[in-house]
């Protein structure tokens, strides 16, 4: 899961046109479908060419007409900072490299810079314990990340 980071303080929420009747999980990111212009969790961090858009602020079943979904814009770099759920636990050696996700709301933290197609994720500092697999960071909105 994904939070805003105590040290980006006022991040707005704003309501998205979102998928009908689908569940969209608190702390995940999406993307969105530039066919539909409606914003989708993102499966991972590898390979397509969609960018990423959001993190989402609730946990929710959107309607079946109208359907909104709360999500806080993602600004791309360390103006906006978030504490990020990671697969791996986290050492040294992964900071300043841009990581992929492994999935909508995990980081796949590696000790190596992830190409520019799927690394979303630059890691700045550890977050606790190494097994905490915390890691504070920020977005690059160039990644790209899969349906």
């Amino acid at each position: 899961m994904l939070k805003v980071s105590t040290q980006s303080p006022n991040i707005p929420v704003l309501e998205y046109t979102a998928d009908a009747s689908v569940a969209y999980t608190k702390g995940n990111v999406a993307y969105r479908d530039t066919s539909t212009g409606e914003v989708k969790e993102a499966s991972s961090s590898a390979g397509t060419t969609l960018n990423i858009e959001c993190v989402i602020a609730e946990t929710k079943t959107t309607e079946s007409s109208n359907p909104l979904i709360k999500a806080i814009p993602i600004v791309s770099g360390a103006s906006q900072l978030w504490v990020a759920d990671c697969a791996n636990d986290t050492a040294a050696n992964q900071l300043n490299k841009a990581h992929a996700l492994t999935d909508a709301g995990t980081v796949n933290n590696t000790a190596t810079t992830v190409a520019t197609t799927s690394g979303v994720f630059v890691a700045l500092k550890q977050i606790g314990a190494a097994s905490d697999r915390k890691l504070l960071g920020y977005f690059v909105k160039v990644g790209q990340v899969t349906a």
